[in-house]
């Protein structure tokens, strides 16, 4: 049949011609079996956690592809009833999942990025330290005053590396974090800078720091950020991000069809 099951991580890389996505962020980390076809046009479906770990599944593709996935009973019915949250397509084809799969319209548009390559020497890196399990609540307490729309979550989880920059009085000027994505590739969140800082390439020289560490470790280095933060994409880009997805993320709408349902 045109649709098939998609059960290993070499198959996710075949089926994708190597996209850095199926590398780097899903990877050796896929976490069950997803759907693939590949003669009416190419494109698979695999389960992607966010990077608050809420389980949820990704898409990668090409229009006509996308179109069939989706079609099939079975690729709905795998998606609604093994507790998936969210799903993330190519944002020019994501009214195509829509056209089959009922998800609301919360949720947002945003860009993974990438680099194997470590960036060049950052002013102010120098003054970057390293953060403790200890300064939790005070890395939360700035992210939520200087950066609300953050999704980083300072040491939730094991595997963190929260770096940043405080001032002669010991406060925090600037601070980011690094957590393994299912593939094991650093991948950064909750850049953010105070905002009496900004524009002083304090927010530079934490993304630097911890994008050298990340490619020195692992090879590559990864992040994800809001489609519409040119600001950021500006810094990303001059340390050697390439954008590698443009991705428009909805989470299941709790009226939506169950398996077996159909309208």
């Amino acid at each position: 049949m045109s649709v098939r099951p998609l059960t290993t991580a070499a198959e996710l890389v075949r089926l994708t011609d190597a996209h850095p996505v199926a590398v780097l962020d899903v990877g050796s980390g896929l976490s069950g079996p997803g759907w693939s076809v590949e003669d009416s046009g190419r494109a698979v479906v695999v389960p992607r956690r966010s990077d608050h770990g809420v389980p949820g599944a990704a898409v990668l593709g090409d229009a006509s592809g996308i179109e069939t996935l989706f079609a099939d009973d079975r690729v709905r019915d795998w998606f609604l009833g093994n507790g998936f949250h969210h799903l993330s397509a190519p944002r020019e084809h994501q009214h195509l999942v829509e056209r089959h799969l009922p998800l609301g319209t919360r949720g947002g548009d945003w860009d993974w990025m990438w680099t194997r390559t470590a960036p060049p020497a950052v002013p102010g890196e120098g003054r970057v330290v390293a953060l403790h399990p200890a300064d939790r609540a005070e890395a939360t307490a700035f992210l939520e005053a200087h950066s609300p729309r953050t999704h980083g979550q300072p040491f939730a989880r094991s595997g963190q590396l929260w770096l940043g920059v405080r001032d002669d009085d010991g406060s925090l000027l600037a601070c980011g974090g690094s957590e393994p994505s299912e593939a094991g590739t650093p991948t950064l969140a909750g850049i953010a800078v105070a905002t009496d800082r900004r524009r002083s390439g304090l927010g530079a020289a934490v993304t630097a720091a911890l994008t050298r560490r990340g490619v020195e470790e692992a090879g590559a280095c990864a992040l994800g950020m809001f489609a519409d933060n040119d600001s950021a994409r500006r810094v990303y880009e001059r340390l050697g991000f390439t954008t590698g997805m443009r991705w428009r993320s909805r989470w299941v709408d709790t009226q939506a069809l169950r398996p077996g349902e159909r309208a």
